[in-house]
């Protein structure tokens, strides 16, 4: 009822346009996740993904 257990090698490669070369950096566009528009006070607000959750909070919180 033993079964041997036997070790892998495993190895990820990226492709296409994320794919990053050692010592190379790839810059990402930040991707737009909300837009909001006070027309009354003439203000827009655009939040995009990875935005810091406090960060947002006190945004929306000068929205009131």
């Amino acid at each position: 009822m033993n079964e041997k257990q036997d070790i892998v090698a495993v190895s990820l490669h990226q492709t296409g346009s994320t794919a990053k070369e050692p010592g190379n950096k790839v810059l990402q566009k930040p991707k737009l996740a909300c837009r909001i528009k006070d027309v009354t006070n003439n203000r827009d607000l655009n939040i995009y993904n990875g935005i810091d959750k406090y960060i947002l909070y006190a945004l929306l919180k000068e929205l009131e």
